[in-house]
């Protein structure tokens, strides 16, 4: 264990979390075989993997073929980075007790663009032949227009050919045993050669199948019969403890160049000749001297090869002793005729653990050699060293432990706990849960629908079971036992899965791609990639193995001081032990603003329980810090060295060059996976950077007394943010998003994001790297024409992604696709996030926030967060652009009056009119005077009050509309509104919009029938009566009339009689000048225009209907003189209108004017009295009748009067004397009029004043 605690950790292993396959094509292989031969034969379960060589074509591009041996079936699995494939997973099923050896080989032939896979059992070899996947998608397109290609196991016809199989069953017996491993080739002809490596402990042996094209196959059992002298291979079999047989007790063997290789138990390495067999060729001298016996099968003597840089073949041999192993780099020569020889080039010691499988890739001009061992405790480490002199074991970075489920308190939180991204895949819960449901006698055991709903339905039934067993129940501590007993089978069930089986590197011959420090780690649930650390990261892992000074490699473009403060942290952080994250989270956990963080820092660190750090360890930090001559400087330098910045690269380029190839870059569904958990291992790494390095400053100097450490709080909350992303996942929507949705986004020129459609439950960057995130990163490398090889494409495109999910990165684009994709309360927990620390776009992220709490149906807090970001309508570019284009010119008030016109129409399609009559008024407050919108801002406002039902707020916004248009529109939606709300009055009384709305109700009248209900012409009618335009009014009702005649429906007789008698009356209160309206011609052009009064009128009605008037009416009809007596009963209750019409008759005719008349319209209307008495040339009468007015007044103002005061006309009493003043002189009864009207006018005034100061004095 000190050899591997003090090995240095350079590489990273990256996971994906994907769905694991859960269709299978399934086959069954010929294995022949029998009970009775072979059974209880037990083989460890191997996998290995294949890349397809042209790197450049895009169907063969980051594609690969993994497989896997179980005890009864080999698992072939085809996958691509870049593109989806169907049909992917082929099972062939083998028969009972022969199991598949572990050797399985994969070659592509150009000739018959064909993929040949060489598989063995104990008891058959096979040729299984597939299509190449350059012909199966001549007809496909790969890119953007493309989702799914078929995978080459979807044809399956030619595997069972007998052609391609043979059957072994006389090669087993208990004589030779049975095989343990094999080697395969593919030559060019077509013909396969396997070789077998028989029995460990039997007499053993090397059978070499050769299975041709066509024909029978061919069997050769190779013996060890050498020229070698037989004393010199007694002595060694003596020495080891072994007879002397002609058994070759082989453990590893290879064919390569037309030989067969094998490393056997004596140490030496044997080489015969494929095509003759017999004895062999070639015998080296033991690679090792240990004299203790080697560790069986699995774990015993293995051997790979490969080519060397200069054509030759590479040997590594791995030696296996119980107490030892190591590596023995071998090269083969050519050697005498048909002779060969080996070379020693170098040994490596390997650590005392079992190899479970290595695999030799080349790079940077030396061969690598990756090992998987297995540790006591049963986890596993991969570790690799370059093949030379100076080999240096390097290790991956280990996995990270399952943390234990935590304490929650609603089971929706332990729900998406166990759904969240990166954690289990959907298979693994479901059989997880039939697992929990039987272990306390569930019936029900089947998972159906929606997998949280089932999740939660089990815990909660078990719940009420353990409930009604208990006294006196604890409820949350019961629901997290339920829940945590089904995360541990979660666990136990991804513990199995993530199992790894072997390793997957490119071998220099048959690749064109560089494989020395990246492989793939084949495992139970699928693959995973290894690539090396990044500087910061090999730190912050292994901060032993980085020196001091700071001028190793590993540092980077880091300064030696710089790279002191990531080694504190590193220091820090491995003596804080599992403190450091209970640390963070009780530092954010109260969510304070960003300057208050430092300085709570200083006092957690200060309090118990924080991760309290010896005085040594204390001293230890000092020492690494103490020498830095300027740590703002080395600080600062670290912050440059997170900040995560690309630069600018214009795209547009890419329209006029061919970028096809990087249309589908990592875009599959397992590329999404990768590049998703990439971006987490990075945001990780870094966050623990930024940890480490403040809590160390922290911990010796006090982290707010370090100038620069402001600016690694802000990077450790980004990080954070980022991770955050990492954790989110989407909700369901129904039916993708909605109308009122998408109805907002194209109010605001965009549309709903793709890729997020179908992605519920995915992860939120997941669903970002696959849609515009991927595609966006994508275009920068096709810009800067970067590699496409994955190894070296993902890095680039991991800092692209995590560049633009960067909270401080200053772009945008991420949240507007969050904000588009319609997961409004992610928004909002987003949003709210960010707030209290985060200054970059933070009036844009206001917006997008105000955008999803519409859809959250809260209007208020919308309208409060849309207020917020128009503060930076000029400042951020996000809403630059979204109000106008980027080149235009703005002032201020113009751009806000653009973003609130945006604003508003998001608030109409949600039909919030109260938060869109303020953002109106808003707009109009700040709008220029000569502002072209502000017709619609008032429009805007009209229209939310006339829909509110407050009719006289819009009567006044649609008068104080600048745009004549805008009024007569405005006027003709009153007209219709308030007609259908029996409110036309109000419209009446509105005289700045008097004559927009006479010309519409003009119009709209003639629209209508006329004997129906037909308000618009009532309207007209009340419109000019109360602006005294009594001919207009007469001209509305005879028009009215005359239609009522020409349209002859039910009704139409009397609505024609009463609009001629309304006619008739109206020409009645006219002056006698204007008292004529024009009747409609009849429909010829040459027809001269017929003026009619009111008798022409009065003879029309009484031709209708003389009997349908009233007496007054009949007798203002007739003309001549009134019979006041017999219209008695009519006049004593009549109106104001009727007694003034009377009055009037009466005057033109010079009638005496009885005296209980006047009295009555002295009741009803005095002033109105006076007026037509002074109009009509009355004026003594008019001053007699104005002085008993001004006594009524006068009487009311006493105290104990019962009557209401009123006005008294004084106005009138100046007119009036205004007339008798002339005749005074002359006429002795108008002088006595005129006195006495002076008189009462005097008194009234006294009466008044009198009241007024007794007022006062009573109050």
């Amino acid at each position: 264990m000190e050899f591997l605690e003090a090995m240095p950790v350079t590489f990273k292993e990256i996971t994906p979390n994907y769905n694991l396959p859960e269709k299978w094509k399934e086959v069954i292989l010929n294995t022949g075989g029998t009970h009775s031969t072979l059974q209880d034969i037990k083989l460890p379960q191997k996998a290995g993997g294949y890349w397809y060589k042209d790197s450049k074509k895009v169907y063969t591009r980051n594609r690969f073929i993994f497989w896997q041996t179980t005890s009864d079936a080999i698992e072939l699995s085809e996958a691509s980075l870049d593109i989806n494939l169907s049909s992917a997973n082929l099972r062939c099923k083998v028969a009972p007790g022969t199991p598949p050896l572990s050797s399985i080989t994969v070659y592509e032939r150009s000739a018959s663009r064909d993929v040949v896979i060489l598989a063995a059992t104990v008891s058959s070899v096979h040729r299984m032949i597939f299509p190449h996947p350059g012909i199966l998608d001549r007809k496909s397109t790969f890119g953007s227009l493309s989702s799914t290609s078929p995978s080459i196991f979807h044809d399956t016809n030619a595997i069972n050919n007998p052609n391609n199989y043979y059957i072994l069953n006389q090669y087993s017996n208990a004589t030779i045993g049975v095989a343990h491993t094999c080697s395969s080739l593919l030559r060019e002809n077509g013909e396969a050669v396997f070789a077998l490596a028989f029995g460990h402990g039997g007499e053993g042996g090397l059978l070499l199948v050769k299975l041709p094209v066509t024909g029978t196959a061919v069997t050769t059992l190779l013996k060890r019969e050498s020229t070698v002298p037989r004393f010199l291979s007694g002595i060694t079999g003596a020495l080891r403890g072994k007879s002397n047989t002609d058994g070759v007790e082989t453990y590893g063997v290879v064919l390569t160049n037309g030989l067969a290789v094998a490393i056997c138990g004596d140490t030496c390495l044997r080489a015969w000749q494929l095509d003759e067999g017999g004895a062999p060729i070639a015998v080296s001298t033991p690679l090792s001297q240990t004299l203790v016996r080697p560790k069986p099968p699995p774990h015993g003597h293995m051997l790979q090869r490969t080519i060397g840089s200069d054509g030759s073949v590479i040997l590594v041999a791995y030696l296996s002793f119980p107490n030892e192993c190591e590596f023995v780099v071998m090269k083969m020569h050519d050697g005498a005729p048909g002779g060969l020889r080996f070379s020693h080039i170098c040994r490596i010691f390997g650590p005392q653990l079992d190899l479970l499988d290595y695999a030799i890739g080349y790079g940077e001009g030396s061969h690598v050699i990756w090992a998987l061992w297995s540790q006591p405790d049963g986890e596993t480490i991969i570790t690799s060293v370059s093949a030379g002199a100076e080999a240096c074991w390097r290790a991956v970075a280990g996995r990270e432990a399952g943390a234990a489920l935590p304490a929650l308190s609603s089971h929706q939180q332990y729900r998406d706990r166990l759904l969240a991204p990166g954690l289990f895949p959907p298979s693994v819960i479901r059989k997880a849960l039939v697992i929990y449901n039987r272990t306390w006698g569930n019936s029900e055991s089947g998972v159906e629908g929606d997998l949280g709903e089932a999740a939660m339905n089990a815990v909660q039934a078990r719940l009420r079971h353990l409930t009604a067993r208990t006294a006196t129940p604890d409820h949350a501590h019961l629901m997290h036992k339920c829940w945590s007993d089904l995360y541990s089978w979660c666990m136990q069930y991804m513990e199995g899965l993530q199992k790894p089986l072997g390793l997957m590197v490119p071998k220099q011959q048959e690749s064109d791609v560089e494989s020395g420090w990246w492989c793939a780690v084949v495992r139970r649930a699928g693959i995973s990639l290894v690539c090396e650390l990044e500087a910061l990261e090999k730190m912050m892992l292994s901060p032993d193995a980085i020196s001091l000074d700071g001028t190793g490699a590993e540092a980077g473009e880091l300064s030696r001081d710089a790279v002191r403060v990531v080694l504190a942290g590193a220091r820090w952080e491995r003596a804080a032990g599992a403190g450091a994250a209970e640390l963070e989270r009780r530092l954010f956990a109260c969510a304070g603003p960003q300057h208050r963080l430092l300085p709570r820092l200083h006092v957690l660190l200060s309090e118990p329980p924080a991760p309290i750090l010896a005085p040594q360890q204390i001293d230890e930090l000092t020492s690494i810090l103490e020498p830095i001559k300027d740590l703002q400087n080395a600080v600062l330098e670290l912050n440059d060295a997170l900040r995560l910045d690309v630069p600018e690269i214009d795209t547009a380029n890419n329209v006029e060059e061919e970028t096809d190839e990087y249309d589908c870059l990592l875009a599959s569904d397992l590329g999404v996976a990768i590049v998703t958990e990439a971006i987490r291992q990075m945001a990780e790494m870094r966050s623990r950077v930024v940890r480490g390095a403040v809590m160390a400053l922290g911990a010796c100097r006090g982290a707010g007394d370090v100038p620069g450490a402001g600016h690694c709080a802000v990077h450790w909350q980004a990080y954070r943010a980022l991770l955050w992303l990492r954790a989110a996942t989407l909700t369901q929507t129904v039916g993708g998003p909605s109308e009122t949705f998408r109805l907002k986004l194209s109010a605001l020129g965009g549309a709903a994001a793709g890729g997020a459609a179908g992605a519920a439950g995915r992860g939120c960057v997941a669903a970002y790297v696959g849609g515009a995130g991927g595609a966006r990163a994508r275009d920068h490398l096709a810009a800067a024409r970067a590699p496409t090889a994955w190894h070296q494409a993902l890095p680039l495109l991991a800092y692209h992604l995590a560049h633009q999910l960067w909270a401080v990165s200053g772009g945008f684009e991420f949240s507007w696709w969050l904000a588009s994709i319609d997961q409004p309360r992610l928004v909002q927990n987003y949003v709210t996030m960010l707030e209290p620390w985060c200054e970059w776009n933070a009036c844009s992220r206001q917006f997008i926030l105000g955008l999803a709490l519409l859809d959250l149906e809260d209007a208020e807090n919308a309208y409060t967060a849309f207020c917020k970001a128009a503060k930076g309508v000029s400042t951020e570019p996000f809403l630059r652009k979204l109000v106008a284009a980027p080149d235009a010119r703005l002032t201020q008030h113009q751009a806000l009056v653009y973003y609130y016109m945006k604003v508003i129409k998001l608030f109409e399609i949600h039909d919030a009119g109260a938060c869109v009559v303020r953002l109106a008024e808003t707009a109009i407050s700040i709008a220029d005077k000569d502002d072209s919108n502000l017709a619609m801002f008032q429009w805007v406002v009209f229209k939310w009050h006339l829909s509110g039902g407050r009719t006289a707020r819009a009567l006044s916004a649609a008068a104080a509309s600048p745009s004549p248009h805008a009024r007569q529109t405005a006027a003709a939606t009153l007209l219709t509104t308030l007609a259908s709300r029996r409110e036309l009055s109000e419209l009446v009384k509105c005289s700045a919009l008097a004559s927009e709305a006479e010309r519409a109700a003009a119009d709209r009248a003639k629209l209508h029938d006329a004997h129906a209900h037909n308000p618009y012409y009532d309207f007209l009618y009340a419109l000019h009566i109360s602006r005294q335009h009594y001919r207009k009014a007469a001209s509305v009702m005879y028009e009215r009339a005359a239609r009522c005649g020409a349209e002859r429906g039910p009704g139409a007789a009397a609505v024609r009689r009463r609009c001629v008698a309304a006619a008739l009356t109206c020409l009645r209160l006219a002056r006698p000048d204007h008292a004529y309206i024009l009747r409609p011609a009849p429909d010829r052009a040459s027809a001269p225009v017929q003026v009619i009064g009111p008798d022409e009128l009065a003879a029309e009605l009484r031709e209708e209907d003389p009997d349908s008037l009233g007496p007054v009416q009949q007798a203002l009809l007739r003309g001549g003189n009134l019979d006041f007596g017999a219209l008695y009963p009519s006049l004593k209750d009549a109106d104001p209108e009727t007694l003034l019409a009377v009055i009037k008759r009466a005057i033109s005719t010079e009638q005496f004017l009885p005296h209980w008349f006047l009295q009555r319209y002295m009741e009803v209307d005095g002033a109105g009295l006076v007026r037509a008495l002074l109009r009509g040339g009355r004026a003594a009468e008019a001053g007699v009748a104005l002085c008993a007015a001004l006594r009524r007044a006068a009487a009311a103002l006493l105290p104990r009067c019962p009557a209401a005061p009123r006005a008294a006309p004084l106005a009138l009493a100046d007119l009036v004397l205004a007339e008798l003043r002339p005749h005074v002189p002359a006429d002795r009864y108008v002088e006595q009029v005129y006195k006495d009207l002076e008189s009462h006018v005097e008194e009234y005034t006294k009466v008044v004043i009198r009241t007024s100061e007794d007022l006062k004095l009573v109050c």
